[in-house]
């Protein structure tokens, strides 16, 4: 009895234990290279199980569900894709506008997969309120971090300080969003000239 009551504490309610981290980076990681492949309502559990290389039953026994490993699986993709912290170290909106382009050059960034995946989640998100919420909170967290870039370009001088600064961010963010989708779509979109306009827009005169 002792012994199951230890097992027991070892998992948290959803019968995940400490060691399961591994398996759960592996089924979350196949997990979005499926949704961006074949479309969210397209993917399987078992098909998820198999990319990753494990058993089915391993899907049960870390998710509650296949909505919780997708949510988790676009979540997990979006904050390794574009982590937080490069965003709180930028010190100023060029610095933002380089990295919006950098993560649609095909040559730097081949993969297609987070930008499929990213319009795979918005479309589900209007569906789910738990994936709407998090990612709502993913991009308010990601929006205060260029609110300070900007304020700090506004007391430079480098941005008119007429404008406020959590609309400016909230346009930049929005338009590096936009952005991604469209370069999906045209995959001729003249990237560069947008930026350079942006960049023209956002100069102080």
């Amino acid at each position: 009895m002792d012994k199951a009551i230890g097992q027991t504490a070892m998992r948290d309610v959803s019968g995940r234990g400490p060691g399961s981290r591994p398996t759960r980076e592996k089924l979350t990681a196949a997990a979005a290279e499926l949704i961006a492949e074949v479309g969210w309502g397209r993917v399987t559990t078992r098909a998820v199980a198999e990319r990753a290389g494990l058993p089915h039953g391993a899907v049960s026994y870390h998710f509650r569900g296949k909505q919780e490993l997708l949510i988790e699986a676009c979540m997990n993709a979006f904050s390794q894709a574009v982590p937080l912290e490069e965003f709180a170290a930028m010190t100023s909106v060029d610095d933002l506008i380089g990295m919006i382009g950098s993560q649609l050059d095909p040559e730097l960034v081949p993969d297609p997969i987070p930008t499929r995946l990213m319009f795979e989640a918005m479309r589900e998100a209007e569906r789910d309120d738990n994936l709407r919420e998090r990612m709502g909170a993913m991009i308010s967290q990601y929006r205060l971090a260029v609110i300070d870039v900007v304020r700090a370009d506004q007391e430079r001088g480098v941005i008119s300080a007429s404008v406020s600064a959590e609309g400016i961010a909230t346009l930049v963010t929005a338009l590096g969003d936009g952005l991604l989708l469209h370069a999906l779509l045209d995959p001729d979109l003249e990237v560069a000239g947008a930026l350079a306009a942006l960049r023209a827009l956002l100069a102080q005169d």
